[in-house]
């Protein structure tokens, strides 16, 4: 007979059909109960059973932020000692500020010149991205026809990319919009090492990795005023109001002009960065495991 294990860990919040006693896992965000309508149906009745099994059956939840522990405490009423805080971090063997010369030939290969915004996520309801389409046209629209700056949006398909589509449709600024679907790590870190901005408008997160991914490049981030957000970036970022494309397009025309702004936010996002490292999440997460061996 094939023994049983005494611990199990399951990074995510899909636990498998049977589970021994000692089981932790991984809750990254509770938005399917907090926003379901950033979601499909499926996907999020999905996400609701997953979710609720994985609190019924886990002996330890561990969760990349404390806004995600008082998620659950406060939704699903989860006692706090059970819950465990463990930051995720950028990959800094990728996510670095890299030389020009391998900077250059991705900015060619798509043909992207050296003034742009620059979104990475899935092309979702839950990531904002028609609030941020609608930002860079009102930010287009003083600036003259012979305005070279540009919007770069990497990422696949998700759910609301057709309300997406349709917007592009009828933008008047759509050919300066590049979107460049699903890129490799290295093409992301080369992107974010000559964006005039990191642009990060979602609505919820659990925790916001590519903020952290882009602060390593040396991006000047821009990111949604979620408190997830103010959590992880901490005064690394400008925070702008999801609900106001208006207040985007003005944060966009401050960092175009002010090369101070930029260079402090590069700066401090270079210093702030160093805080979250794997190895450190991987020392917390085994002090989790190791009190249930």
């Amino acid at each position: 007979l094939i023994r049983k294990p005494d611990l199990l860990f399951v990074p995510s919040q899909a636990l498998p059909r049977f589970t021994p006693k000692h089981t932790v896992t991984t809750i990254h965000d509770i938005v399917a109960a907090r926003m379901p309508n950033l979601l499909d149906s499926k996907t999020r009745r999905r996400l609701m059973k997953a979710t609720k099994r994985a609190i019924k059956k886990a002996e330890r939840i561990i969760c990349p932020s404390e806004f995600t522990k008082q998620e659950l405490v406060g939704f699903y009423k989860v006692p706090p000692e059970e819950i465990f805080v463990t930051p995720l971090a950028a990959d800094t063997s990728v996510f670095k500020k890299l030389p020009q010369e391998e900077v250059q030939p991705i900015l060619q290969r798509h043909r992207i010149g050296t003034n742009y915004f620059l979104f990475v996520g899935r092309l979702e309801k839950k990531k904002n991205v028609t609030t941020l389409v609608r930002a860079f046209e009102l930010f287009k629209q003083d600036r003259g026809l012979g305005d070279p700056f540009e919007l770069v949006m990497v990422g696949g398909a998700g759910y609301g990319v057709e309300e997406l589509n349709q917007y592009l449709k009828h933008s008047k600024v759509r050919e300066h919009i590049k979107l460049l679907g699903y890129r490799s790590d290295e093409e992301v870190a080369a992107l974010m090492n000559n964006a005039t901005a990191f642009v990060f408008p979602s609505w919820y997160e659990g925790f916001g990795l590519p903020n952290l991914e882009a602060m390593a490049c040396g991006a000047p981030l821009m990111t949604s005023d979620i408190p997830p957000h103010r959590e992880v970036c901490g005064d690394a970022a400008m925070f702008v109001s999801p609900k106001e494309p208006e207040a985007w397009a003005h944060a966009m025309k401050k960092i175009t002009h002010d090369g101070t702004l930029r260079d402090e936010l590069a700066r401090k996002g270079e210093e702030h960065v160093k805080q979250f490292s794997w190895d450190t999440a991987a020392e917390q997460t085994w002090e989790v495991l190791r009190t249930l061996v």
